[in-house]
């Protein structure tokens, strides 16, 4: 009987540990299709603000 014990604990810890995985895998991946937008936002104003460097680099005014 001990050994049957046993082996549910262990396929329980082995269940558990997957949910677990599952769960923060699915976190991720979720976290990052709802911060796509925010992303794509930060990216442009990035290329923004280098080209507006530049533009003042390049300009002919010292």
């Amino acid at each position: 009987m001990a050994k049957t014990s046993s082996n549910l604990r262990g396929s329980r810890a082995r269940g558990q540990s997957m949910v677990e995985y599952a769960t923060v895998t699915a976190a991720l991946l979720g976290f990052t299709v709802m911060g796509w937008p925010f992303l794509v936002q930060l990216l442009n104003a990035l290329q923004k603000y280098f080209g507006s460097i530049y533009y003042v680099i390049q300009s002919p005014i010292p």
